[in-house]
């Protein structure tokens, strides 16, 4: 089983740093692991269905909870849902318990179609019997690392029982966050200091964001290549030619403040992307929305979302999806 653990840390944050304490836990970030009877789409569905041949999913609310049904040519198995995964902003997905062991379940909520569909490589998969067809089994390795990427701590007592810290919180990204703000209580701030990250160098950054994020050597080495790629901001993000891992203006926390919401509008990039461009050639076709031709939205097959790619380039119509 899996337990929630009360994120009692920012209490001790929010005394120097009250803006951040304050909009940080309403961020997807923040929000990226809850239980799945919190969930915002699963309390406003009574009931959702997906099919597809033979099999059928069925996902409804019960006693506070959520109840994962999978049917087989009549043969059903039932289970309810411990954890979503995501705060839904692109997509969430949900995990199990079945027999003793975690599964990813085989469907899950987009809230551009507000409704069900495959999982990511799920489609895929066999579904000849209700066994195969409630989902992915995730083995011990892969079940850390979902959850502990999800999570701001997870400790483990055995292969199926974890405390969980839900949502990634301050301390998962300042790593000495606890020793600072014991060190802030007793007025000695000297001896406790923390890393500045709003103002480290891109590579610096990735070795905090990769922790969870796949970094560029992954996706090199591993792919996924083509189109799939375009949500993996780190690989993409290197290849743009305007790419420096030393220089701090191209780093992500310039375009993107994490304690908050992500900005929506391509006008609020224009100051980041003139902060470089402003001094040199700047472009001949337009002056604002500068993301909304350099950054253009992909959608991945089957995901219901487009993602902006962060390989910043001149696109031509008819230039082949740079990989």
């Amino acid at each position: 089983m899996i337990a929630p653990v009360l994120f009692l840390f920012a209490a001790g944050c929010q005394s120097c740093h009250p803006n951040e304490a304050r909009t940080q836990p309403d961020t997807p970030m923040a929000q990226t692991l809850q239980a799945a009877g919190k969930s915002t789409f699963l309390q406003k569905s009574t009931e959702l269905k997906f099919s597809a041949g033979d099999v059928s999913y069925r996902i409804h609310r019960e006693a506070g909870g959520a109840i994962y049904t999978v049917t087989v040519q009549g043969t059903s198995v039932s289970e309810p849902l411990i954890w979503a995964f995501g705060s839904g902003y692109t997509g969430q997905t949900y995990v199990f318990q079945h027999d003793g062991s975690f599964y990813e379940a085989a469907v899950s909520y987009f809230p551009s179609i507000q409704g069900l569909d495959w999982t990511p490589g799920h489609a895929a998969r066999l579904h000849r019997t209700v066994e195969e067809a409630l989902g992915r089994k995730l083995d011990a390795v892969e079940g850390r690392r979902c959850i502990g990427c999800h999570s701001t701590s997870a400790t483990w007592s055995s292969s199926s029982h974890v405390e969980v810290e839900p949502g990634v919180a301050c301390e998962r990204c300042h790593r000495n966050a606890p020793a600072h703000a014991a060190a802030i209580a007793k007025g000695d701030a000297r001896s406790a200091p923390i890393a500045k990250l709003g103002s480290a160098t891109p590579d610096e950054l990735a070795e905090v964001c990769t922790q969870c994020h796949p970094s560029w050597s992954e996706i090199a080495a591993d792919g996924p290549r083509g189109v799939p790629n375009v949500r993996h901001q780190f690989y993409r993000l290197a290849g743009s030619r305007c790419y420096n891992a030393d220089d701090k203006r191209i780093a992500c926390t310039v375009c993107h403040d994490v304690h908050t919401h992500t900005a929506k509008t391509a006008a609020s990039y224009d100051s980041k992307c003139l902060a470089c461009h402003a001094a040199g050639k700047t472009c001949p076709t337009a002056k604002s929305d500068c993301i909304t031709c350099h950054m253009p939205k992909t959608e991945i097959p089957g995901l219901h979302y487009q993602y902006t790619d962060h390989w910043i380039r001149v696109v031509r119509q008819g230039n082949p999806y740079p990989d």
